[in-house]
């Protein structure tokens, strides 16, 4: 299957189970068309021509021919050189032709992912937050991660894949949006009465038992397990996490209890002084899930692709016809 046949088809699922309507989208992707055309000499021959196309910065080809016609795809959370040469030395003499996925992005997909940001002020919107209080905190949280990154050696892991001829290539929004997409109706179909019951409910997800048996389990950062679950927001896309004076703005709109893969110290001492619900499903686990969903997706499309899992990633299939 050839590299860029999968990535056209990881952003054209991202964009299924994006919480945003895809008319969100296509306004976005025609806009930078339109601020393109208008640009000449070098700032148009800097611009990021990928995103005219994609609405995910941080999901791309890191390194590789488009054409690479790939036999089997390594799957990991993260990637770095000796990922890469774990790769190399398992496949040499071999007649395999790897594609290795990093679901965290790197390179060209990382030096600027943070541009996916924009799309967490429309998630807030959707939770009766007002558009001019979402669009500001968020712009100046994206600031904030830009300058984070800017210092960052984004060139280091994909220069070691040129160097072992080995393509590379970066699944981030695309996947998160899979797991928020299948947590919320997961959710809202089991309906949980307490924090009790929402931890024993993500405990039916293959996932997270897996990882709870591996000592990580869902677990409530605040709140208690007889507290009543209330309005839910499952907060697990958009690049990274948004300003923590947000979560006081999602309980006064009516959020009781935020379901998250991970929460910083900051965030934490705001969702308790707001008195919010938190539970924290689990990082690597949650991103197991959506690169899972998305994967069944591919091996429907593709039922000869070889997938092989390593650096925390683990498969889980929930295609019949490949159990």
């Amino acid at each position: 299957m050839k590299i860029d046949r999968i990535m056209k088809f990881a952003v054209e699922e991202g964009i299924k189970t994006d919480p945003r309507p895809i008319s969100e989208i296509n306004k976005i992707l025609e806009e930078r068309r339109k601020e393109y055309s208008k640009l000449e000499g070098q700032r148009k021959e800097i611009y990021d021509t990928h995103q005219l196309e994609s609405p995910y910065a941080d999901t791309r080809i890191v390194w590789g021919n488009p054409g690479y016609d790939a036999s089997e795809v390594w799957v990991s959370i993260d990637v770095d050189t000796s990922d890469l040469l774990l790769v190399k030395k398992l496949t040499e003499n071999t007649d395999s032709k790897p594609l290795v996925i990093s679901h965290h992005p790197e390179g060209r997909a990382y030096s600027n992912f943070y541009e996916v940001m924009d799309m967490q002020s429309d998630i807030l919107q959707g939770f009766g937050i007002a558009a001019s209080v979402a669009d500001s905190i968020t712009n100046s949280r994206k600031h904030e991660v830009a300058r984070r990154v800017s210092p960052v050696n984004h060139f280091q892991v994909r220069d070691a894949a040129r160097l072992l001829n080995l393509p590379l290539v970066s699944i981030h929004t695309p996947a998160d949006n899979h797991v928020t997409d299948y947590l919320g109706k997961y959710i809202k179909k089991n309906s949980p009465r307490r924090l009790n019951d929402l931890l024993d409910l993500l405990l039916q997800v293959p996932e997270y038992l897996e990882s709870a048996k591996n000592g990580q389990p869902p677990w409530i950062l605040s709140g208690e397990k007889s507290n009543k679950c209330g309005r839910i927001f499952v907060d697990m896309t958009g690049g990274t996490e948004n300003d923590p004076v947000l979560l006081g703005r999602l309980a006064a709109a009516g959020v009781s209890t935020v379901v998250a893969m991970h929460m910083s110290d900051k965030h934490y001492e705001v969702a308790r002084k707001e008195h919010l619900n938190v539970v924290i499903a689990g990082h690597i686990s949650s991103d197991n899930i959506g690169l899972n969903l998305l994967l069944d997706k591919i091996e429907n499309m593709e039922p000869e692709m070889k997938i092989i899992s390593f650096g925390g990633f683990f498969r889980v299939r929930r295609n019949e016809q490949r159990e």
